[in-house]
């Protein structure tokens, strides 16, 4: 059961000169990142390490969801995850074993193929060719 928690907020951080805004309204809170640099930034700064990351994802949705809090990260106004109360992970979440956590990373991928379609394009083009080794190499077994 949902234990009956507000958050009202409006913040602004600056996480080594990266802009983080951050809202609360009631049962939501909204981080909107002005980059992924402000992102890796920001959990570069938390209390723990990288190995240790994963398993404090894990406890930080928990604890969300129990509240009912709902947190929404977005990518210059662009949802791309939501845990706690309201994410509803699907195949990307449970194939990065990320815990009950939604990812929605298809409109900051477009953003990102119009801004550099060369560099994405040959990202994309390395992601099917090792794909494609890897099912090759796989069948062989």
């Amino acid at each position: 059961m949902a234990l009956p928690l507000e958050i009202l907020a409006d913040l602004q951080l600056a996480v080594d000169g990266e802009d983080i805004d951050i809202r609360g309204t009631g049962d939501q809170v909204v981080v909107d990142l002005s980059s992924l640099r402000a992102g890796r930034r920001l959990l570069a700064s938390g209390p723990f390490t990288s190995g240790q990351q994963a398993r404090a994802t894990g406890r930080i949705h928990e604890a969300l969801r129990i509240s009912g809090i709902t947190v929404e990260v977005r990518l210059r106004g662009d949802p791309v995850a939501r845990l706690g109360a309201g994410a509803q992970p699907g195949a990307m979440g449970r194939f990065l074993n990320l815990d009950g956590i939604e990812l929605q990373p298809a409109r900051p991928l477009r953003a990102a193929l119009r801004r550099r379609p060369v560099l994405t394009a040959l990202v994309v083009g390395g992601l099917l060719a090792g794909l494609g080794w890897w099912l090759f190499r796989r069948g062989e077994s």
